[in-house]
């Protein structure tokens, strides 16, 4: 990773200082299956680290942590060397990415769970709900920089389903 954070960030480390959280969704049905994939560490766009998550949430609330956040994980093109991952369990199951963000919005123990954990990084790393990005929405981060200007091209956690989820951050104690 630390080889990664040099060509792409500038940054000789793997070490993550926190200030931003990416929200992403699994594509597929289970928590097991995203660490599974992630224990994979298969090159992704021909390079390694393979792609990883810090954290997998699960339809019933239940926040697994895979990579200590003191590490930087490859989720999110641009922001890993600042940003928090977190994959929220989510298939697709033939329809758009908007349609899989209200699916999440819409199960309350799941959400529920999400905002208990992304309030909980929040308190820990000083993280204001303005920092709390989708994948979809993370080219638009001002922290957002990749040396080899490269871009992300995904739909997960579009800037509707950001919104939301922000305002009820901003509700919560």
């Amino acid at each position: 990773m630390a080889a990664y954070a040099k060509r792409h960030y500038g940054v000789d480390s793997a070490t993550l200082h926190p200030k931003v959280i990416v929200l992403h969704f699994t594509a597929g049905d289970s928590a097991a299956s995203a660490i599974s994939t992630f224990s994979r560490d298969t090159a992704a766009l021909g390079e390694l680290p393979g792609t990883c998550a810090h954290y997998v949430v699960d339809y019933s609330g239940v926040a697994y942590q895979l990579v200590p956040t003191s590490v930087m994980c490859r989720h999110a093109i641009g922001l890993n060397h600042v940003a928090i991952g977190i994959e929220v369990v989510q298939p697709t199951n033939g329809h758009s990415s908007a349609w899989a963000d209200q699916q999440i919005l819409a199960r309350t123990a799941q959400v529920g769970g999400l905002l208990a954990l992304v309030r909980s990084l929040q308190h820990e790393y000083g993280i204001p709900t303005s920092m709390v990005y989708g994948h979809a929405t993370a080219n638009s981060c001002p922290l957002f920089r990749d040396l080899q200007g490269w871009r992300n091209d995904h739909t997960d956690w579009g800037a509707a389903a950001v919104t939301e989820l922000r305002h009820r951050l901003d509700a919560l104690p």
